[in-house]
């Protein structure tokens, strides 16, 4: 089932931006399974939950520690990360239709930033209220800061893109509501990870951070791909300007 996306509306309040982000879950409502028989097998008729069932689940999410979803996120993205060989990168295959094949880790990687940023966009979009948003906003900053002190960069930059993205940015009586503090954190991190000539202070933080490391993969994929249009592979043996670009 689709559903139109809805224009933003000029002058619309922040409660009206949420809510049409929030508006294809009501389409769920009164909604009839039928059986092989073709006769009805489950009744499902639900609204949305009422406020204080659904700010519940909310602070659910707000009682477990940032450094906890920061560990238990580093958990989940290194495994993926050891898993990228040196073939599947030197490739440059992972945009391509047999990517799955030829580039599955990276494809898995890929994956798993786009979870991280989707989860932040939904858990702050669900907020009911403006100080429910405000809170879950300051609680992934939060996340951000431990997932940077883990060195988990990759993960870092999904939560900070999540936080960048249309749907979060603009809602401004959130962010008003904003410690000083929090709002601190959040611009020191986006200015280390910011792609301004070529995200040059993240990869100097790179360069002299501690291992381990979780690198934000995506930085490197474009420089791989500028290095394959630059000395294209001749599906043998590699030039030797693309193998010392490449290496390096």
């Amino acid at each position: 089932m689709t559903h139109p996306h809805k224009p933003l509306k000029q002058n619309s309040s922040e409660e009206d931006l949420v809510s049409d982000d929030l508006t294809d879950l009501a389409l769920f409502k009164n909604m009839t399974i039928k059986g092989p028989n073709g006769q009805d097998k489950v009744d499902i008729r639900w609204t949305l939950p009422r406020l204080k069932t659904f700010d519940a689940v909310v602070f659910d999410m707000l009682r477990v520690m940032p450094e906890h979803f920061a560990s238990q996120i580093t958990l989940m993205d290194y495994p993926v990360f050891k898993n990228i060989t040196a073939e599947e990168l030197s490739s440059c295959a992972w945009s391509g239709k047999d990517k799955n094949n030829v580039c599955p880790n990276i494809v898995a990687f890929t994956r798993r930033f786009n979870h991280v940023s989707f989860w932040v966009v939904k858990e702050i979009l669900s907020g009911q209220t403006v100080k429910i948003r405000a809170e879950i906003l300051g609680h992934f900053i939060k996340i951000a800061k431990k997932l940077s002190d883990l060195n988990n960069f990759h993960s870092l930059l999904a939560v900070i893109s999540a936080l960048h993205s249309a749907s979060v940015y603009r809602l401004t009586k959130t962010w008003n509501l904003l410690h000083k503090k929090e709002r601190s954190t959040y611009e020191k991190l986006s200015e280390l990870v910011s792609d301004d000539d070529n995200r040059q202070r993240l990869r100097e933080h790179l360069n002299n951070v501690r291992l381990p490391c979780v690198p934000y993969l995506g930085m490197y994929l474009q420089d791989l791909i500028y290095i394959d249009v630059a000395h294209p592979s001749t599906g043998g043996l590699d030039s030797e300007n693309r193998s010392i670009k490449v290496s390096t």
